[in-house]
């Protein structure tokens, strides 16, 4: 994400959480949101203009009552708008995505596709071919036998045909990642000659061009597609990272913990939001601040 994608998105959560605040909270929120403006001039003019749609699109007799309200109607559209926008079209259009969930798919062919959250997948099946498109996020395909109809994965950096039945793909923003938990895989990268296979262990990194970096990684089934999320001494910002993209809404960490040097080993779920919240605040002393069902702060106690 863009600096400036990043403003918006933290404009917004500024904008729904002033409007919806009581009068108890107010002032100490608007103190916080003038120190977060004031560290950059491009601040304040996103969320002037964010301020300024929120009020346009408000009936002028509602307002007032409508800022006391909680976080629905109106401000869900909002919000949802200005974080749809950072998502491609493609994902909007996809045959099949999931949001702060994770899903399994089955496919035509009887195999199995688990989504996780925040990804999206086209299908191409025909009497040759089984091709699935990862246009976001993260997949686990478990393939059914075929052997006259190749199974492959492609994304914008390559084409992943399974060799065997068991493998992930990841698209990240520079590269896909490809890891094999059973048998064998063969990547070829968009704009390459080059083909790799890839055995049960092992993993890659490539983009268009080419191979970027292989690792040993675990055979075992990704921790989310088993709804659980494991960590081993995992910094704090990197826990709330990525419970962010398993739930619906916002959660953000607050400014007084960015350099935190707490860090958390154990197993959360990822198909409950607030108890894994709960969770990880009884373990490391943290206050978990619902604004709203939609926007949760994760703060010090």
């Amino acid at each position: 994400m863009s600096e400036l994608n990043r403003i918006r998105q933290q404009a917004a959560e500024w904008v729904v959480a002033l409007q919806t605040a009581g009068a108890d909270e107010r002032p100490h929120l608007q103190a916080e949101c003038d120190t977060w403006q004031a560290k950059d001039p491009r601040r304040r003019q996103v969320l002037e203009q964010i301020q300024r749609l929120w009020q346009a699109t408000e009936p002028a007799q509602e307002r007032r009552r409508q800022r006391r309200r909680q976080f629905t109607g109106l401000g869900a559209v909002l919000l949802a708008a200005l974080l749809g926008a950072q998502l491609p079209w493609a994902y909007w259009t996809a045959d099949h995505r999931t949001a702060g969930e994770i899903r399994t798919l089955t496919l035509p062919d009887g195999s199995q596709v688990v989504l996780n959250s925040h990804s999206a997948i086209d299908l191409d099946y025909s009497d040759a071919t089984r091709t699935v498109e990862l246009v976001r996020g993260e997949l686990l395909a478990t393939v059914a036998r075929a052997p006259d109809r190749p199974f492959q994965v492609i994304t914008r950096d390559l084409t992943a045909t399974a060799l065997g039945t068991e493998y992930s793909v990841r698209l990240d923003d520079g590269f896909t990642r490809v890891a094999v938990q059973e048998s064998k895989v063969s990547v070829t990268p968009r704009h390459s000659d080059e083909q790799l296979e890839l055995t049960a262990g092992q993993q890659a990194d490539l983009n268009r061009d080419g191979v970027l970096a292989r690792a040993a990684t675990t055979s075992q089934r990704p921790d989310w597609a088993d709804g659980r999320l494991a960590f081993s001494n995992a910094p704090l910002t990197d826990v709330v990272e990525r419970l962010a993209r398993h739930r619906p809404g916002l959660l953000t960490l607050d400014d007084a913990l960015a350099q935190s040097p707490r860090r958390f080993t154990g197993v959360l779920p990822a198909d409950d939001g607030d108890a894994a919240l709960a969770l990880l605040a009884d373990t490391l002393d943290l206050e978990v601040r619902y604004l709203t069902p939609w926007y949760v702060t994760v703060r010090p106690r």
